[in-house]
């Protein structure tokens, strides 16, 4: 499996892989300390806070935004499993996907390395929501690379 050259190019424009990195060591905790349980309805609302409305997949146990920029279609998927943040990016333009991938894997495609990052972790909703606005962060900057780079106009 390979990045396609836009989502390389995409990825290394927002300095993908370092930035992952420091979300990783900001938020790493030891398995005692993560939230041992969180309400649904709580991230939901602390979702739509930061701006993006979703809806919880519960068959799959992820929270999933899609967004519509036509022709392009993103998606950002949030599995909380074990208070551990598993980010997913979604990308397609005029129906073809792009990525379709997990960061830990868009992270290995790209440096071509299997340097494993730790997921970052949650102890409370204060570190959730700031661990969140941080990957949006990301997935903003990626989404405005992608399309500035794909569709120049």
């Amino acid at each position: 499996m390979q990045l396609r050259p836009e989502i390389r190019e995409a990825l290394e424009k927002i300095d993908f892989i370092n930035r992952y990195k420091r979300l990783s060591a900001k938020y790493r905790f030891k398995s005692n300390e993560r939230l041992e349980g969180y309400d649904n309805n709580e991230v939901l609302r602390i979702l739509a806070e930061l701006g993006y409305p979703a809806r919880y997949d519960k068959r799959e146990n992820f929270f999933q935004i899609v967004e519509e920029y036509p022709p392009f279609q993103f998606g950002f998927h949030i599995s909380l499993k074990y208070a551990l943040l598993e980010f997913i990016w979604v990308a397609r333009k005029d129906g073809e996907l792009l990525t379709g991938s997990p960061w830990i894997l868009l992270k290995q495609l790209l440096d071509g390395t299997d340097e494993s990052i730790s997921r970052p972790g949650f102890r409370n909703y204060d570190d959730l929501w700031k661990a969140l606005e941080e990957a949006f962060e990301m997935y903003e900057d990626f989404k405005r690379a992608l399309m500035q780079m794909t569709d120049p106009e």
